[in-house]
Order: C-alpha cells, then sequence, then structure tokens
C-alpha cells in the first residue's frame, strides 16, 4: 500500500484521509455496520484509537491459505482470543505499523497470557494474492510463526472484506484499504475494533492500549503482565532542530549521528524489509562519495523494525557505507520529517527547511539531477 490511509464509516459513508486530502467515496456494506470512530481528537493531537466496541456480534467464518500453504479456518482457534488485522502482503506504509503493533502488545501481555491468544492477518492487496507474497510479507517482518496470514482467490477475499465492512480499492495505482484491526473473543464474537495511526510514533501507546483490550477478554485467572499507559507525543523535533541519534553500524550500536541544520542535508528513511534496500543502500552511498554531493544521512524507523538487530543484518549485506545510519527509535523524527513511506528521500537547506521529497528509491543519476535542481532552485550552496 503505496498510500497512507485511514479510513472510517460514518452513516453508511467511508470516508478517506490520505496525506491529509480527504477522499469521499459512497459505501454502504451490509448490516449489521460498525461505526468506525476517528481516532481520540485529531492526527495532529493524538492519532492513537481507543477501540470501538462492536458488541459481541458473531464474527463471520472464513477458510484461508496461510504463508505455510496450509489451509486455515476462523472457527479453529475458538477457545483463543483472537486478533484479527487486514493487511496488505506488499505494503510499505501502514500495514508494518499494524503488524509490529499487534506483535508488541503480546509481548506486553507476558507469556501465560499470550498463550491464549491468536494473531490471524487476512490479505489486502487485491493484487499480490499468491501465498508467495503472504509468506514473502511474513518473512520480511519476522511473523513467519508468530501468525497465520492468510490469503485466497480475489472473489474469496472480496466476500470476507465486505463480511468485515472492509474497503479495499485501487486509486491512481495505489492500494488503499481500511487498515483495521478485530479483537475476536474465545467464543468467536467481534468485541473490538482498532484502526492504526499512520504516525510512527503512535506505535507504543497504540500497543499499550491493544494489549489492554485484549487482556479484557482473556480466561479470569490467567496471569497478566502489568501494562503501562504509554502516552502519544506529537513530535516536536524536524529539520529545524538538531538530533542526535544512536549510531548503527554492521556489528551493533556505536557512537551517535547527528541530523538536523548547520548544512543541506539528504536523508534517506528505511527499514530492513524495504524492498531492494541493500541494492539501494549501495547505491545511495556511491552517491554520497561522489564530489559536490550534499551530507548523507541514512535513518533507520525502528518502531515498524521486527527486531532490533534486523538492521544491523541489512548494513551486513551492504558494507563500507560512505554515510552514517542512525536509529529513529521512537518514530518522532520520521514524524518530525512528514515520513509517509519506506524508503523516503528528504533534502534540506542547512536552514531547517524541507526543499524536496521523494517517495521511494531513485536511480543515482535522477537523483542527482533532481538533488541538484533542488539545491539551485533554493539557492542553497
Amino acid at each position: 500500500m503505496k498510500r497512507r490511509s485511514l479510513w472510517w464509516a460514518s452513516g453508511g459513508v467511508i470516508v478517506a484521509v490520505a496525506l491529509g486530502t480527504a477522499l469521499a467515496i459512497v459505501h454502504k456494506p451490509p448490516a449489521p455496520t460498525p461505526v468506525f470512530k476517528t481516532p481520540v481528537t485529531t492526527q495532529v493531537n493524538d492519532p492513537v484509537d481507543p477501540g470501538t466496541s462492536l458488541g459481541g456480534t458473531p464474527a463471520p467464518n472464513f477458510t484461508l491459505t496461510e504463508q505455510y500453504g496450509k489451509k486455515f479456518s476462523l472457527s479453529q482457534f475458538r477457545g483463543k482470543v483472537v486478533v484479527l488485522a487486514f493487511v496488505d502482503s506488499q505494503c510499505t506504509t501502514i500495514c508494518p505499523l499494524t503488524t509490529e503493533s499487534m506483535m508488541h502488545a503480546v509481548q506486553l501481555l507476558g507469556p501465560e497470557a499470550a498463550a491464549h491468544v491468536q494473531l490471524l492477518g487476512i490479505n489486502a492487496n487485491p493484487i499480490a494474492i499468491a501465498p508467495k507474497y503472504v509468506k514473502e510479507y511474513s518473512v520480511a517482518h519476522g511473523m513467519m510463526n508468530s501468525w497465520h496470514f492468510g490469503t485466497a482467490s480475489l472473489p474469496q477475499l472480496k466476500a470476507i472484506w465486505a463480511k468485515y465492512h472492509i474497503s479495499d480499492q485501487i486509486v491512481n495505482g495505489n492500494i488503499d484499504h481500511t487498515p483495521a484491526l478485530y479483537i475476536i473473543d474465545a467464543q468467536g464474537r467481534e468485541q473490538e475494533l482498532f484502526l492504526t495511526a499512520s504516525q510512527y510514533a503512535a506505535l507504543s501507546p497504540e500497543s499499550d492500549v491493544l494489549a489492554k483490550q485484549i487482556a479484557r477478554f482473556l480466561p479470569s485467572g490467567v496471569k497478566v503482565n502489568k501494562i503501562g499507559s504509554t502516552t502519544y507525543q506529537p513530535s516536536t523535533v524536524g529539520p529545524d532542530t538538531p538530533v542526535q541519534l544512536p549510531k548503527v553500524t554492521p556489528s551493533g550500536v556505536q557512537g551517535t549521528v547527528t541530523v538536523g541544520p548547520g548544512k543541506p542535508q539528504l536523508t534517506a528513511f528505511f527499514a530492513s524489509w524495504v524492498p531492494n534496500v541493500q541494492q539501494d543502500l549501495t547505491a545511495l552511498s556511491a552517491y554520497a562519495a561522489a564530489k559536490g554531493s550534499p551530507s548523507v544521512v541514512g535513518i533507520d524507523v525502528a518502531t515498524t523494525e521486527p527486531s532490533n538487530t534486523a538492521v544491523e543484518k541489512t548494513l551486513r549485506g551492504a558494507p563500507s557505507l560512505t554515510f552514517p545510519v542512525g536509529i529513529d527509535q521512537t518514530g518522532e523524527l520520521s514524524d518530525g520529517y512528514n515520513v509517509s513511506d519506506l524508503m523516503w528521500l528528504t533534502l534540506t537547506d542547512g536552514k531547517g527547511h524541507i526543499i524536496w521529497s521523494h517517495d521511494g528509491w531513485l536511480p543515482v543519476n535522477s537523483l542527482r539531477a533532481d538533488v541538484t535542481q533542488a539545491l539551485a532552485a533554493h539557492h542553497v550552496q
């Protein structure tokens, strides 16, 4: 999913907010229709969805093929609390945040409680529907043994999307779908609905809320870890603020990396699971070493990573980089730079202004031409 989307239903109408642009689409799902609420206040203040009660409606059953090529059904997990997410099998935007919040929430519960929880995913990509795609996503995000990520023929997927009131469509070549996450109790009833926030820094408080809601439906007597209440903090850092981040190398974290004003800087935001990331980092290294290139910094967006060591492994596959790589551990810097996809390239003028951004990687010749043009247009030396 190349566009970061937030959908909700109100009065039978689905509304999408994508990068600040409202897109209204008439959609009347079959009854009963859950009310998809907006987050607590606004995306600017607090994007964390507290959850919408669904009142115990029976969850529609389905049978899908998962990442190992085996069939599974929702009904076979009766007796466990199911956390069900709709995930684009090739997503590089909001879906990794959805799956990371699921994983983190279960970890917060503790091992005894986690044994009573089952994570499930349903493919929300109408094109990449073969089992190999759900396997590739599961491998990339370290979830092969942590969930069942199911797919099926497009007519079968569409039928399931409709039963769960999921809007899914291709808009200008991009996949937009409802980033929905359901809690289904041990009796197979829909209890809570969540919509994933698009902010990277929302992951921790979102996981706290999700873990607490899951705990409500666990059997009495099951030991649950004490779960804190992380408060979402809107980003207060950006290109105009000097920031020191932990510096990561192929052998671990060593020292710090400074990002911010002072000189023109090209910042590449990425994660270990981004397709072709090692190849692109190697190409960026050649660009950074070329005469006339601005300062280059890589930023690993850790809130989307399957593990703390994932980026180290990635860097081992792209040795001898000519630029430093920092870790954005909270996602706050990424939000402050208006990152909305990975990879994401941003050029700043040294005075705290973003003068050029690009979604995805560019061939080196195109990158050089665009950066040179942007610097010249803003009279940056």
